[in-house]
């Protein structure tokens, strides 16, 4: 369809109020006249953009700038707790929520726990309840509520959002944006839980300067998101970077996917868990026993505390998922050339003689030139990077950057 003048002019209107919007974002504090030189815009219209933001409540006066010849002016800056977005990680063991300001202040965090076999209804029905209570807690009007980001272990269509398999959920083929489109008058936005995490550290995290960066997230199961020239790479469907799905062992234990081998099978918390488990079981590792009894081991949390007990069985299972890990790193180094590769949510409690020997694998199994030029480092901001991240997405989209 041809946008006829008026088309034209709207969408105008809009990308020049997005772009000093983001500018304003970017540069803190800023005067009316820098903002003209920074945009390209006139004085006139940038004066009038900015008008209309501070109408909107989007902006606030700041304070008096430094005089460049003339008259002290007046400088402005986001408005913080005007509008706000609600960020949402959905996994089999909890379902943690962020509430962010337009600022990238968080405002409130919480999350509800989640059964293993949870079914879509109910987790949909869990999620609508506590958004709800999210926003009458904080004294939020749906106005202003730029959008819910849910954040999703499985494979999200690049198009239509439907995520396609999560394998660790038991879904497939669950159109989540649609099945909650009448909890409010607001955007959904579901996207796959490693890409939230790679806009996490790209927003407010420890890539922000970074254009080629890759991130990998240890949870039920094993994902990676892929940051290429600046963008999220998706690939054509929108599954690039499901490494947790990558075949390293062809007699491995049976994956929830289908095959046999993959990486999540042998990294992972759950994997870990069930290997605990079996060795104590078998009476293969004996002394693991003395640390813990087979029934108390149900998290990752358990064997990092039997490590730090000392017990050296416990710490065998992390230093060989390290290997595997270390192994697929390096192909990654190879194919994707990444500046850094950032480890994320459980992955953090690897110790650091263990994310060592990760990285000593790493940089010897991959080419020696783009091994050089690698980092391989701990994410700064926990297990809630992808809910972090599935808040910011309103926010970029706000910002107008593309999603």
């Amino acid at each position: 369809m041809k946008l006829g003048k008026t088309g034209n002019n709207k969408f105008l209107k809009q990308f020049n109020e997005t772009s000093l919007l983001e500018l304003i974002r970017t540069n803190k504090q800023v005067s009316k006249a820098d903002l003209a030189q920074l945009s390209g815009l006139s004085p006139t219209a940038s004066g009038s953009i900015v008008s209309n933001l501070l109408e909107k409540g989007y902006i606030r006066e700041a304070g008096i700038g430094i005089s460049k010849g003339g008259r002290r002016p007046n400088l402005y800056e986001l408005n913080p707790k005007s509008y706000y977005s609600i960020g949402v990680d959905i996994d089999v063991d909890f379902i943690r929520f962020i509430l962010m300001d337009i600022t990238g202040n968080v405002e409130y965090r919480d999350k509800i726990s989640s059964g293993f076999d949870q079914s879509v209804p109910e987790s949909i029905g869990a999620v609508v309840e506590k958004v709800r209570q999210i926003v009458r807690l904080n004294n939020i009007s749906e106005d202003r509520l730029l959008g819910v980001g849910i954040s999703v272990p499985g494979m999200v269509e690049n198009k239509t959002h439907e995520i396609i398999f999560a394998p660790n959920l038991g879904w497939e083929q669950v159109n989540l944006e649609h099945m909650m489109s009448g909890v409010g008058d607001f955007p959904i936005y579901v996207d796959n839980e490693a890409m939230c995490s790679a806009i996490c550290e790209n927003w407010l995290g420890c890539c922000t300067e970074q254009k080629d960066f890759v991130c990998i997230n240890m949870k039920s199961g094993i994902g990676s998101s892929i940051f290429a020239g600046g963008n999220l790479y998706r690939g054509c469907s929108g599954s690039a970077g499901e490494i947790g799905h990558i075949m390293v062992d062809h007699n491995g234990p049976k994956c929830a996917c289908g095959n046999y081998g993959c990486l999540e099978t042998l990294v992972s918390s759950k994997s870990m868990v069930e290997k605990a488990r079996r060795l104590v079981r078998q009476g293969l590792i004996t002394d693991f026993s003395e640390t813990l009894d087979i029934n108390s081991i149900n998290s990752i949390d358990d064997i990092v505390g039997a490590i730090k007990s000392g017990n050296e069985a416990a710490r065998v299972i992390f230093v060989e998922a390290a290997g595997y890990l270390g192994l697929a790193l390096a192909n990654l180094i190879n194919t994707i050339n990444p500046s850094r590769i950032v480890l994320g949510k459980e992955l953090v409690k690897f110790s650091e003689d263990i994310l060592e020997h990760l990285r000593n694998i790493a940089l010897a199994k991959a080419l020696r030139y783009p091994a050089s030029r690698v980092e391989i480092l701990l994410s700064e901001l926990g297990e809630d990077t992808s809910a972090l991240g599935a808040a910011i997405i309103p926010l970029k989209k706000l910002f107008g950057y593309r999603l």
